[in-house]
């Protein structure tokens, strides 16, 4: 390593970056909460996604009521604008939104995926006037360019065919189906539908050999094709590992020009410098550290697999290449994406061989087509039949037992552990290859046996390490879903509870925090849904679950009233469709194990369907000594008729009502319940007044600490039916 200085350099400032808190490279917020603003700025790049109009606007100036800043970048999205080349520069108005930082486990941050983009805000803009324009001719032609061979693929191939060549291509995935994506996802291909190494290296590598046999020059060769991967990872989006790839494929070239020899480590180090010095905090994104990881998995790894095998073929360095991504990758993996699949190093050795003559088929259509429309139908046929063959890979491989194995993603000590392994795994093999001659004159060298099973047990030991979760008591986890309600139990032997999941302030609830959550802490299934009523901030993040099939349910526990409503009716309808038993609770049902008892104190036999909120189903959850309540939406009326039920008693944790409501947690019902903890779980910016002051003096008269969903983000309670554990995910 001493003659790779730049590498060195680039890991020393990449460890440096990872362990300084990330908050030290954010700009202050100049807005905490969603506003009306005048904006203007300069276009830097458009793109259409989800039928919207989406700007790149640099060198912004904003103005809202209260304040007035400037901003590098903002991301902008407009319903419509006729005219909006490159260059231009716009005034707009519309709401701008500040970046939202993850407040539960495995949700995604926003705040540092946009940030890591030098994106500051991003503005749903009602209407944009051109004030003026600095024509950027480069630009404008490479977006007019992506934009032809789009059309071109929309015109030859079929919509969903046409819609993954786009992401492949052009890095487009506007048009990318959510079945196709989620498709590739779980057979662990989805690198293919997102602009990296492999597509850039195929494009610039394939350039420079191409012109080299055809000028016989290398410098005409050369200069052109660092020009192409310039302008290609521009076009395509500048993503990270595009970027990284465009680097390490220009000093390839570079070194051939030069007649050097050219350093995958060293090139590694130049990208990595680059990016970290433009923004730090792309060191903490997935796309930095699974494109540097993959890298280096292949740099440092792939020497060595001689030391087990001298003799090798195509498919044999396939396998190695396939192997040195997946030990270096493997950890990660599973911590952004909690889960991994188990045939995807075998499917990539299938796939990726195919990916050249797609690439070329597919490039070739797009540039045809731009010239003549009916010679791009002759290369379309190839990559239609490829994608074909991806399409039944992996539905096929699906079908195969264990094809996803969901083991949540592991706490970072685990992964510093399994870092630790491999370290001493490669340093183990390069002193072994330093001290024994790898060839000898008429011998071969071998690893000693002993050794190689030493190291694969290590590295087998870390790994199991990652994938196995060891819970202890019950853990619950109220979760942060903005004006809504989630609270997930969880038992020590794997049994799970979701008590309701919806939400009116945060679209795609089911999908962007209840499944990332389920997801991130390896659930495989939830064996008992309770839905305290009907109303869309508890239901409709769980109904959208359930219709896209992304859940598995045991059973399902409804209030027992003696008619249901048009509400009740439907889910009751999506629950049996779903094959999902339904049992419905009345005052004194009650679910028991050995361990833990959940009791059903409302509503009362015989209730009817009125006002769904004071008819939300009551839980009283038993672990031991701990004790805790789940009130769903109840008010003053139904808290008053508990009381003269003489059911409640004291509990540890009482899950708020109504999220806080002002008419709801009367002193009455608070004098009779004594919380040690009260959770709230309620958006900052609901219309409601949630949480009522009102209720917050009860709470506090009553000695109750209170923990509020908006301020704290996911709140989680540890027991063993003893000791009580209380921390905000933000604190």
């Amino acid at each position: 390593m001493r003659q790779r200085p730049v590498a060195c350099l680039a890991l020393l400032v990449f460890l440096v970056l990872l362990l300084c808190p990330a908050g030290w490279f954010y700009d202050p917020p100049r807005i905490t909460e969603k506003c009306d603003a005048e904006i203007t700025g300069q276009v830097g790049r458009r793109t259409w996604k989800n039928d919207k109009l989406q700007l790149d606007l640099e060198h912004c100036r904003i103005r809202t009521e209260e304040t007035e800043f400037t901003a590098d970048r903002l991301l902008i999205y407009l319903n419509s604008l006729t005219e909006c080349p490159a260059g231009a520069y716009l005034s707009l108005s519309g709401t701008i939104y500040p970046l939202t930082e993850s407040t539960n486990p495995g949700q995604f941050d926003s705040r540092l995926y946009y940030e890591g983009k030098g994106i500051s805000y991003t503005v749903y803009a009602d209407g944009a006037a051109l004030l003026g324009t600095e024509p950027r001719p480069v630009r404008e032609g490479l977006m007019r360019l992506r934009a032809r061979i789009g059309e071109v693929y929309d015109q030859v191939l079929e919509e969903r065919d046409s819609g993954i060549l786009k992401a492949m291509v052009l890095g487009d995935k506007a048009d990318l189906d959510e079945e196709t994506e989620d498709l590739y996802r779980q057979n662990g291909i989805s690198h293919l539908l997102a602009i990296s190494g492999l597509h850039v290296s195929l494009v610039g590598m394939g350039m420079y050999r191409l012109l080299k046999k055809l000028l016989g020059f290398r410098l005409a060769a050369g200069i052109p094709t660092i020009l192409l991967l310039a302008a290609y990872s521009w076009m395509t989006g500048a993503s990270v590992s595009s970027v990284r790839a465009a680097c390490m494929c220009a000093l390839a070239v570079l070194a051939d020009l030069a007649g050097r020899t050219y350093d995958m480590l060293t090139a590694m180090g130049t990208a990595a410098l680059g990016l970290m010095l433009q923004n730090p905090l792309c060191v903490r994104q997935s796309a930095f550290l699974l494109s540097f990881g993959a890298v280096l998995g292949i740099a440092l790894a792939g020497p060595l697999w001689r030391l087990l095998r001298e003799k090798r073929g195509k498919l044999s360095d396939s396998l190695s290449v396939s192997l040195s991504v997946l030990l270096a990758t493997f950890p990660l993996l599973l911590f952004f994406f909690s889960e991994y699949a188990l045939y995807s190093t075998l499917l990539n050795l299938l796939v990726i061989p195919l990916m050249s003559v797609l690439m070329a088929c597919g490039l070739l259509c797009g540039l045809a087509g731009f010239f003549w429309l009916p010679a791009a139908r002759l290369p379309a046929i190839p990559c239609s039949l490829i994608l074909s063959v991806y399409k039944a890979l992996g539905e096929r491989c699906l079908t195969l037992p264990g094809a996803v194995l969901r083991t949540g993603s592991p706490a970072v000590w685990k992964i510093a552990a399994y870092y630790a392994a491999l370290t001493a795994v490669f340093l183990l093999f390069y002193r072994e290859k330093r001290r024994k001659k790898y060839r000898r004159q008429g011998t071969t060298y071998r690893l000693p046996r002993k050794l190689a099973a030493g190291c694969a047990g290590l590295l087998l030991a870390a790994a199991a390490l990652l994938c196995v979760r060891v819970r202890t008591g019950l853990t619950v986890t109220v979760l942060d879903v903005g004006q809504g309600d989630a609270v997930f139990l969880e038992l020590y032997d794997g049994t799970t509870f979701l008590c309701d999941g919806g939400s009116t302030s945060v679209s795609k609830v089911g999908t962007w925090r209840i499944l990332p959550f389920l997801k991130a802490e390896g659930i495989q299934q939830v064996d008992y849904l309770m839905l305290s009523h009907m109303d869309q901030d508890h239901i409709n993040g769980i109904r959208e679950l359930l219709e896209g099939e992304k859940i598995r349910v045991g059973h399902a526990l409804l209030p027992g009233l003696a008619a249901w409503d048009e509400a009740y009716e439907e889910m009751a309808s999506l629950l049996a469709g779903a094959g999902i038993p339904i049992l419905c609770l009345n005052t004194g049902d009650r679910l028991e194990s050995e361990e833990i008892a959940l009791t059903c104190l409302w509503p009362r036999e015989g209730a009817r369907s009125g006002d769904r909120n004071e008819l939300s189903l009551v839980m009283e959850v038993e672990y031991g000594e701990f004790r805790m309540l789940l009130t769903g939406d109840i008010g003053e009326s139904a808290e008053r008729e508990l009381c003269g039920l003489g059911l409640l008693e004291p509990v540890d944790v009482l899950k708020t009502a109504h999220h806080g409501s002002r008419y709801s947690s009367t002193a009455a019902f608070l004098k009779a319940v004594r919380p040690s903890v009260s959770v709230i779980s309620c958006s900052a910016s609901n219309r409601y007044g949630h949480p009522g002051e009102e209720t917050l003096e009860r709470l506090a008269a009553a000695g109750s600490a209170v923990r509020v969903t908006m301020d704290c983000g996911a709140v989680r309670v540890w027991t063993d039916g003893e000791k009580v554990r209380v921390r905000g995910f933000l604190e």
